[in-house]
């Protein structure tokens, strides 16, 4: 719009001039009235421009840094509002002198902008090496609640089978300081159970065997672990033996 406008006015001015000059050289006729009304017309239109030129004109200021600098110092403080650009103008700084300063700027920013990526890049694979570190912290753990859970486990079995062994001292003890299954065997079918049970525990039996109240059965193995262990006497379940099971139950493997 404003363009069209200054258009119009120019070729208005133009047109007055080119015919108030024609009329005063005689080329084109003109009525004297209205020459002079042209020619004056001109003089004020001169007069105006003069003005406006001179009322729109700092002919003392320092240059100004263009347009296209100016957009890049408003865009560059918008997104580094860190840098105080307006002092650096205010010192008179030219437009060159601005421009080097924004490329080196500019410069700067990429470099650490570099620096930032490798950096996130390390900090990468720092988290991947603490992430791998807390998995194995997590399986250690793991593992070690396994383990808590096992010792339980087993210590809760060894106390049953020191419970059963105390049992089985105590029914030593119903009949003496021994226990022979060849007399009377019918009333010791439950001592003889409790004692097949220890065997088996410790790994005695034979895999295949299945523990049972057969006092027979109970003296047969009684006799051919108290040969192992180089028993003197043979034949009679004393405290003694029972002592060798617990140690044999205590080391064997878990």
């Amino acid at each position: 719009m404003k363009l069209a406008l200054f258009a119009v006015v120019l070729l208005l001015f133009l047109a007055t001039g080119i015919i108030t000059l024609l009329g005063i050289i005689q080329r084109v006729e003109i009525e004297r009235k209205y020459l002079n009304a042209l020619f004056s017309a001109l003089i004020l239109e001169l007069i105006a421009a003069v003005l406006f030129l001179f009322s729109g004109t700092d002919f003392f200021s320092q240059p100004s840094v263009d347009e296209k600098v100016m957009r890049e110092v408003a865009f560059f403080i918008e997104q580094h509002p860190e840098v105080y650009v307006p002092d650096l103008l205010a010192q008179g700084m030219q437009a060159g002198q601005l421009s080097a300063f924004l490329r080196d700027e500019r410069a700067a920013h990429a470099k650490d902008g570099q620096t930032l990526v490798q950096l996130q890049s390390e900090l990468d694979a720092l988290q991947s090496k603490l992430a791998q570190r807390n998995d194995q912290i997590k399986w250690l753990n793991e593992e070690l609640e396994a383990r808590k859970e096992a010792t339980l486990r087993l210590a809760k079995l060894e106390r049953q089978f020191l419970v059963r062994m105390s049992e089985l001292n105590s029914k030593i003890s119903e009949w003496g300081t021994s226990v022979n299954f060849s007399w009377q065997p019918e009333e010791k079918r439950e001592i003889a159970l409790m004692l097949q049970e220890a065997f088996k525990e410790i790994g005695f039996m034979e895999e295949l065997e299945i523990p049972n109240d057969d006092p027979l059965l109970a003296n047969d193995i009684l006799t051919r672990y108290q040969s192992e262990k180089n028993f003197k006497e043979v034949g009679f379940l004393t405290h003694q033996t029972i002592a060798f099971i617990i140690q044999d139950y205590l080391k064997s493997p878990l």
